[in-house]
């Protein structure tokens, strides 16, 4: 029973965690009040159109792509591909707030700058002033001077390239979002926005929210599903030997149950002993087994995202749910079946 808890509780939760801590960081980040979205993304002409509209204090638009990174880990070679985001730095901190710690984003500009998250940062042993080498969208490789460190690096990606240099290596140099922000905390009237961005097919304008800036969407639904069927078919292999066991324990005292009916045990109170070990053994397997798997995901938790581990409570308790259930099948059916006909 501890065996399971724990892997399934470090399966789920690790996911969890890491996305929880990205929606906080991106939703701590956000600084725009509206975004202008498009059904294949808008041009660059679109953020000087709603640059334009009276009440916009910033507009920035949003490009993503994605570059690879070449790095040796124990000796070998890999190859990271990670979302990047593509900005403009002018006005770029009236609508986003990367959390910068070193450097200046002002200078994100030009063909040969690039911000990177402080966590990959210390992986790579750079700062300020060094130089870093990436692989962009279509293969071409460059060399780029690291302006500034951000320590939320799990919301907005380990890396952010001037919108001028990545516009360059993508197929449809579109921006995603448009972020805006109002001028002194008054609401930008969208109908004006809207006929700022008439031109433009299809664009929309609605609030902004953390997923506009997320480097990666949240898990879906169905993912989630996914990775739940995916942990709960090894674990259910596992509870299978959870439940042999239990079983081969529970028939090995069936002498000892028929022996409690004969001096005078009724059948109610076999079967009240037997619920109270099927909860001791579910209990402290839960209790050991959560201890077990909170030591790594502790360690995980603190280091990638400064946070203690978070796993839904719902999964906890469909976990929890199964085990009693394991051990009562285990216990229980085996165990009042050996005295059933201890009378006769």
């Amino acid at each position: 029973v501890v065996l399971v808890v724990a892997f399934v509780c470090v399966q789920l939760a690790a996911a969890s965690t890491l996305e929880r801590a990205a929606g906080r960081e991106a939703a701590a980040a956000l600084r725009a009040d509206l975004v202008a979205t498009g059904p294949g993304g808008l041009p660059a002409d679109a953020v000087r159109a709603v640059r334009g509209v009276p009440g916009v204090a910033a507009a920035t638009g949003v490009l993503r792509s994605t570059v690879v990174l070449a790095r040796r880990e124990l000796g070998d070679p890999v190859l990271d591909r990670l979302p990047v985001l593509g900005v403009t730095a002018d006005r770029l901190s009236g609508t986003l707030d990367p959390g910068v710690t070193a450097g200046d984003l002002a200078e994100l500009r030009g063909r040969g700058t690039v911000a990177v998250g402080e966590g990959r940062a210390a992986d790579l042993d750079i700062g300020t002033g060094d130089t870093v080498e990436l692989r962009l969208g279509d293969g071409a490789r460059v060399r780029l001077r690291v302006v500034a460190l951000y320590e939320r690096a799990l919301g907005l990606g380990e890396f952010m390239l001037p919108r001028e240099l990545l516009a360059e290596h993508v197929s449809a140099p579109y921006d995603q979002q448009v972020l805006i922000r109002s001028a002194d905390g008054n609401a930008v009237p969208v109908p004006a926005l809207r006929r700022a961005l008439a031109p433009y097919a299809g664009a929309r304008v609605g609030a902004a929210t953390a997923d506009d800036v997320r480097i990666a969407p949240p898990a879906s639904d169905g993912d989630d599903a996914l990775v739940v069927i995916g942990v709960g078919v090894i674990g259910g292999f596992a509870l299978l030997a959870v439940v042999s066991t239990l079983s081969l324990i529970s028939v090995g005292r069936r002498p000892e149950l028929r022996l409690l009916r004969v001096i005078g045990a009724g059948r109610r109170q076999v079967r009240r002993m037997l619920v109270l070990e099927t909860g001791l053994v579910a209990v402290a397997g839960l209790a050991v087994g959560t201890l077990v798997a909170a030591v790594p995901l502790m360690a995980f938790a603190v280091s990638t995202t400064g946070s203690v581990p978070y796993l839904p409570p719902a999964h906890y308790g469909v976990l929890a749910l199964t085990v009693t259930v394991a051990a009562g099948l285990g216990t229980m059916w085996p165990g009042t079946a050996g005295g059933r006909y201890a009378r006769r």
